[in-house]
């Protein structure tokens, strides 16, 4: 009769280990065959990070639109174990953005959200997100951008200042990344709270330092983010953006606001546009009081997602504006044709100048300053004509890059043509610079008559042109891990006309 030998206490042990590594093994590669199982194509994962180095070693717009060539308009990817499906289809893109909005409410969703950003309109969803939307749209229509327009006009009046000096000095060397960076926090500093900040001198102001801080790519944090477990990143605080930056707005708005109490002479910008959106005679309709006054901490969170949303896109958009100009000068040319003929200082003379619209419309499709935006489903969703399942909490993102360069939606797409936006509209969801559907910038009309006043003024006034150091779009490199499309450096040169 035979008798089973017991295990040992190291066989056991090692059971147990080779057990459980078994077990990771099997959970991982079942994580990562959720496309496969749906015949979804995309890069092969690596065991346990997924896809993350990819998007660190590469930059965003050159991974992209490698992704949308290689595998089509609908593919999936993975952060860590997280599925992420990937969609450039025009079609399916107006079911993700519009029909079928319910389902797919929230932009960018973050594992940990600071306090501050909690009531900002990017991370609210359902009735609170409605409720705010509908309180700030009153805050940009036309109306209240001509108020704004007379603030964004004394800023390029400095502009211009800042110009003549950098045209005499070495050789008129203008670098747009650093110049519109200066010039912006000037436009939002004064527009949101009607600050006076010396942004050209040689010392960067507290504020300037603050931005840039906020959307420098950290590798460190992006893969934190992206691989520890959830209840470590909310353990850690640890935020998109860097938590002390926030707090230094929050800080800076809630003294302005204090300090708004005492004055008597009220100043027509963002952030008395919001003070002002609960006062008394606001208020005599008969309605509810809490649906038509911000609270103290939206105030707050409103005004910072203002000063974050209006800094870098506008001063990314003006700065591929001039590089675009610079390399061609017949349109260059064409578009000062029209600005010197025209009083650029009136909003309405302003608003309806053709190939100004054409201009900025074409730089935002061949340089959009965000490269991709997101939605979240949730609930369970499966995408309309396919068999694609799309589990709740599933993050779609919308590659706009790519989808701005497919040769399906933009002939020539790597040239750069303005005239594509006078002679014929885009394809609907083919167009994407400010997003989509009931989530599309709501700050979009703020950021065109911007960008719109200060690149005529700079055309009206001066030649943009390449030096040798100035990069050809072939051997352009844009930077790594960043959602905002920017480069390094761009030497440009400009000459008084």
């Amino acid at each position: 009769m035979s008798t089973t030998t017991p295990l040992t206490p190291n066989q056991l042990i090692f059971l147990f280990i080779t057990s459980l590594i078994g077990l990771v093994v099997f959970y991982v590669k079942r994580k990562h065959s959720f496309w496969e199982r749906q015949n979804v194509k995309g890069p092969k994962p690596i065991f346990i990070v997924g896809n993350i180095f990819e998007n660190m070693k590469t930059s965003l717009p050159e991974l992209y639109s490698k992704y949308y060539k290689k595998y089509g308009k609908v593919f999936g990817t993975y952060y860590g174990l997280q599925h992420n499906l990937h969609i450039g289809d025009s079609e399916l893109l107006r079911n993700i953005c519009v029909k079928d909005f319910n389902v797919f409410q929230s932009g960018f969703q973050s594992v940990y959200v600071h306090p501050i950003e909690e009531n900002s309109l990017i991370n609210l969803i359902g009735p609170k997100w409605k409720r705010m939307r509908s309180m700030l749209s009153p805050t940009f229509t036309s109306g209240k951008m001509k108020k704004m327009f007379k603030i964004i006009k004394s800023c390029t009046q400095d502009a211009q200042i800042a110009l003549t000096k950098l045209s005499k000095k070495d050789n008129g060397a203008f670098e747009p990344k650093t110049f519109w960076g200066r010039y912006n926090t000037d436009v939002i500093a004064k527009c949101c709270f009607a600050a006076n900040l010396d942004v050209y001198s040689d010392e960067a102001s507290t504020l300037q330092r603050v931005f840039h801080e906020l959307f420098d790519a950290q590798l460190a944090r992006i893969l934190f983010i992206f691989l520890a477990p959830e209840w470590l990143t909310k353990a850690a605080r640890i935020a998109n953006v860097p938590t002390k930056n926030l707090e230094y707005l929050r800080d800076l708005t809630l003294a302005l606001i204090e300090k708004r109490k005492n004055e008597k002479e009220k100043v027509e910008d963002f952030l008395q546009i919001l003070i002002d959106s609960g006062s008394s005679e606001d208020n005599n309709n008969g309605k509810d009081d809490s649906k038509v006054k911000f609270t103290p901490e939206e105030i707050v969170s409103s005004s910072v997602i203002f000063l974050l949303a209006g800094f870098e896109t506008t001063s990314t958009l003006l700065t591929w504006a001039c590089y675009r100009l610079a390399l061609n000068p017949n349109i260059q040319e064409k578009l000062f044709n029209e600005v010197s003929k025209a009083d650029i200082q009136d909003y309405d003379v302003l608003s309806g100048l053709t190939y100004l619209d054409a201009v900025i419309n074409e730089s935002l499709r061949i340089d959009p300053p965000i490269i991709i935006f997101q939605r979240t489903a949730h609930e369970d969703y499966t995408l309309p004509g396919t068999n694609i399942f799309i589990p709740k909490h599933t993050r779609v993102t919308i590659p706009v890059y790519a989808i701005h360069h497919d040769p399906d939606n933009y002939s020539d797409p790597e040239e750069f043509k303005p005239e594509r936006f006078i002679n014929e509209s885009p394809k609907p969801f083919t167009f994407l610079p400010f997003g989509a559907g009931p989530r599309i910038c709501i700050g979009m009309r703020f950021a065109l008559i911007n960008a719109k006043l200060s690149l005529a003024t700079l055309v009206q006034n001066y030649k943009i042109l390449p030096t040798r150091e100035t990069p050809t779009p072939k051997s352009l490199s844009h930077a790594k891990g960043s959602l905002v499309l920017s480069t390094k450096s761009l030497k440009l040169k400009i000459e008084p006309r």
